[in-house]
């Protein structure tokens, strides 16, 4: 899978994508990254991507013009309207976006190449909201400097869904959201610490017994923390 990044700062990511799952990834060739540096595509030699808004308001945003040379630069036809990829997607990382979740990760996950274009400063003009964009993305209900944190976040969630990309199979499928679910307590040794104990039923060996109590702690535990997952 093709992940294409747009953004002021691409060094930003340097230090996140040369480690861990990611490296491994790119390394296996799972994955490639290109970041595009938006600055290259400025209307002048001071760099400038950005102007004020019409109608006044606080704050600048990001121009149509030069978001549309960094996706031609890709051989991406900038208007959704004219373009024909179904396994392909454009995504503005933006407040205003629908927030992610791992059945809409799942669904990135299936596509061939994901091109994300980071938010920044006040915003984005309209039009690319509107005409350019396939999706937009929020990663909760709050505010950052820019959306290179939330392209981070959806490039490592898609990344380890990916076959070959973690070692064991059952990883991506047994754990928090894979049903709706938050993940069941889990313990490591030593089974009695300072006087707390493992729950004696992980120690049983009875592998059935254990999966019901999993199944019923992921439900008890998510009723508890997150009761808005509860159908």
């Amino acid at each position: 899978m093709t992940f294409k990044i747009i953004t002021l700062f691409p060094s930003l990511f340097d230090s996140v994508f040369s480690q861990s799952i990611i490296k491994r990834a790119i390394e296996k060739k799972l994955i490639e990254i290109k970041l595009i540096n938006l600055r290259d595509f400025a209307l002048d030699s001071y760099g400038t991507v950005d102007d004020k808004p019409y109608g006044g308001g606080t704050g600048m945003l990001l121009m149509a013009e030069p978001i549309f040379k960094a996706l031609r630069s890709l051989d991406v036809e900038p208007l959704k309207s004219k373009r024909t990829k179904d396994d392909s997607k454009i995504l503005l990382t933006t407040p205003r976006g629908h927030q992610l979740n791992q059945a809409k990760i799942r669904d990135f996950s299936h596509l061939s190449e994901l091109i994300i274009i980071c938010g920044r400063y006040e915003g984005v003009d309209e039009r690319i909201h509107k005409f350019v964009c396939d999706e937009e993305v929020s990663v909760g209900d709050y505010v950052l400097t820019g959306g290179e944190i939330p392209a981070m976040v959806i490039v490592d969630s898609i990344t380890r869904l990916l076959e070959g990309v973690l070692a064991k199979k059952d990883a991506t499928t047994k754990e928090s959201f894979s049903e709706n679910l938050l993940e069941y307590p889990q313990y490591t040794r030593p089974e009695n610490f300072e006087g707390l104990e493992v729950p004696k039923i992980l120690l049983s060996g009875n592998h059935k017994e254990i999966e019901n109590w999993q199944f019923n702690e992921a439900k008890k535990v998510t009723s508890q923390k997150r009761p808005d997952l509860v159908t």
